[in-house]
């Protein structure tokens, strides 16, 4: 545990130093909730507000984004860069494991993931009036079970890809259909009725309803949802351990 602590924060250390990890798990989620606010600022048809405002609709969706963000960027381009300059393979000969390391690098993008929630909150509450009418502790229930699965998520295309350039051509095909897809600004009532089913079996869906209905005070329903995040994080841990290599 205490290998394990120290090669957490030494790459925390070491991720506070790349801007594009800082974007894209701090600055962007933010300015997305700011630009919908803001600059849309206006109700989407297909959505049920529940007598709230648009921000709190917004809200919701925007934590989600931190969680995709920060998992499939930070991670993933981690293991790669370190695998093609050599890096895990010198760690091979040293008594770290696989799990150690995937661990690690995970634990670090979890903090870098509470800290961009907690710039959303701050944002949401402090200007714009968004409440949690729901329970607090389902709340970040829900954001740790989202957290574990999209950290292994981004730990499976770590091991998967071999270079960097094949992660970020990953990470983009997974990242756009769900920034799509995933009720983040359009209702799955929208869609063709063929890609609706596609849409639920994403990850980021049930996330997204399952942290808006809280938001709203809804009574959580369809917990199946929950079995979606599980089926992707087995699936990811598995491919992690099958597909993980040193070089």
């Amino acid at each position: 545990m205490r290998g394990l602590a120290k090669l957490a924060w030494s790459e925390f250390r070491l991720t506070l130093r790349d801007p594009m990890t800082a974007f894209w798990s701090l600055a962007f989620p933010a300015l997305w909730f700011l630009l919908m606010v803001v600059v849309i600022g206006m109700p989407i048809p297909g959505f049920d507000y529940h007598g709230q405002g648009f921000a709190s609709l917004v809200f919701p969706a925007s934590i989600s984004l931190v969680i995709l963000s920060t998992s499939f960027i930070g991670v993933p381009i981690a293991l790669t860069t370190y695998r093609e300059a050599g890096v895990l393979r010198r760690l091979r000969v040293t008594p770290v494991k696989v799990t150690t390391l995937v661990a690690a690098y995970s634990l670090s993008q979890l903090a870098f993931t509470v800290v961009g929630v907690a710039v959303v909150t701050i944002l949401a509450m402090g200007f714009f009036e968004v409440r949690i009418l729901g329970s607090a502790l389902a709340f970040v229930g829900v954001l740790f079970c989202a957290m574990v699965t999209f950290l292994a998520l981004g730990s499976a295309i770590g091991s998967v890809a071999r270079t960097t350039r094949t992660a970020n051509i990953i990470i983009w095909s997974a990242f756009t259909p769900m920034l799509m897809l995933s009720e983040l600004f359009m209702p799955l009532s929208l869609l063709p009725r063929w890609l609706q089913p596609i849409a639920k079996a994403l990850p980021l869906t049930p996330v997204n309803t399952l942290l808006r209905d809280i938001v709203f005070g809804v009574a959580l329903g369809d917990l199946w949802r929950f079995g979606v995040l599980g089926a992707w994080a087995v699936v990811s841990l598995v491919l992690t351990v099958r597909f993980f290599r040193w070089e």
